[in-house]
């Protein structure tokens, strides 16, 4: 009798594991909330796989064969789930996906050889929405494919971001989650260990009428940064470049906003207006401010300059006549927004050398640690001016 009684607690056990098991099969992920891993051998247009439309569950499968060894005695089970009938429907949209339907499966569980349950489970109105990403075949998601829940099992701890790794078939048609796992574990508080083989396979293929690559303007946009990026003084080539985000944005959207802070920066595409030489690199970026206003005004020279992008400014200003070192005044250097200003601290300080601001000529090296307000410190090398006021 305490031998059924252990038998029949640990199949339930399992049967409450093998539907999680099926609802992080759905959900692309494990019970232990790791990453799935795949034999991803195919994808479309190399490793650029499109993932925009509708995918409809056509089939999965979960073979669960679990070991429990608990005081010499040796339990062993299989479950093999099957699905019977599948409606169910995932949508990606720019970074957002749905889900919605209902899909059946029946669950053969074998305890010791002896069949136990071979029962047929339904679950209706299933929906989830939620964000994802990629980067090659590996997808990153937060939220949930699926919503589940059976008789009351909390399955919170699979929700939250989650990374996995999928697979398209060439003609870009079907789309596979496969999941291939063997663990052992020791129940701390009974001693029981148990041994756990997970094969699982769902198979999703795609919706009528969905177009497989949606966003051409992707392309045109590539082309018109390339075209602007090689010769960013052009106002035709960055109006151009402008109005090939715009278009993207129309036809393919702009979920977080990047396509239309590019075009914000951007600014009026007004010829750059350069005198000389207003350059400085922090880290491994170069900066070059191609717009300039050199100004002088009661003895005094202001240096103003903006990168082509908008995102980067420079000001000072020098007294004409100084020269030597740090005659620069009210530096400040503004990168996307944050200013800095000439670092205090004692080591590597900000450092100025003015060798030239008469006859209308400014020539000045700078160098040095920078830092905000918050306290984020930038360490900038081979600053130079070489303008004309």
């Amino acid at each position: 009798m305490y031998i059924y009684a252990q038998i029949l607690s640990i199949y339930k056990m399992k049967k409450l594991l093998a539907f999680l098991c099926l609802f992080s099969l759905l959900t692309a992920f494990t019970c232990e909330n790791e990453p799935l891993d795949f034999d991803a051998d195919t994808s479309v247009g190399g490793t650029d796989i499109e993932l925009f439309g509708e995918w409809n569950l056509s089939e999965f499968t979960v073979d669960l064969t679990t070991t429990t060894d608990f005081q010499g005695q040796t339990i062993s089970s299989v479950i093999v789930v099957n699905s019977t009938a599948t409606d169910y429907a995932l949508n990606f949209i720019g970074n957002n996906f749905t889900t919605n339907g209902n899909y059946s499966y029946v669950a053969n569980i074998v305890v010791n050889g002896a069949e136990v349950s071979n029962e047929l489970y339904t679950l209706n109105n299933v929906m989830g929405s939620g964000t994802y990403s990629t980067s090659g075949n590996v997808m990153t998601i937060d939220g949930s494919f699926f919503e589940f829940d059976f008789q009351g099992a909390d399955t919170s701890t699979l929700d939250g971001p989650q990374t996995a790794t999928f697979q398209i078939s060439d003609n870009g048609v079907i789309l596979t989650f496969t999941q291939n796992e063997n663990t052992t574990e020791t129940d701390p508080t009974t001693g029981a260990i148990v041994s756990v083989s997970n094969s699982s396979t769902s198979v999703w293929t795609r919706g009528e009428g969905v177009v497989i690559n949606p966003c051409g303007a992707e392309d045109a946009t590539s082309d018109a940064a390339a075209a602007y990026n090689a010769d960013n003084t052009n106002e035709d080539l960055c109006n151009a470049y402008k109005v090939a985000l715009q278009n993207q944005i129309t036809e393919c959207g702009d979920t977080n906003g990047t396509l239309q802070q590019i075009i914000d920066d951007l600014g009026d595409c007004a010829a750059a207006a350069s005198n000389g030489t207003l350059v400085v690199t922090t880290g491994t970026l170069d900066i070059e401010f191609t717009q300039q206003n050199i100004s002088f005004d009661n003895g005094l020279i202001t240096v103003e300059g903006t990168s082509a992008g908008g995102g980067y400014m420079i000001y000072f200003q020098v007294t004409e006549g100084d020269t030597g070192t740090d005659v620069f005044q009210n530096f400040v250097l503004t990168l996307n927004g944050t200013e800095y200003f000439p670092s205090t601290q004692g080591f590597d300080d900000f450092t100025s050398s003015t060798s030239v601001s008469t006859g209308n000529v400014l020539q000045a090296t700078f160098f040095g640690i920078v830092e905000s307000a918050a306290g984020a410190d930038l360490s900038l090398t081979q600053g130079a001016v070489d303008v004309t006021y």
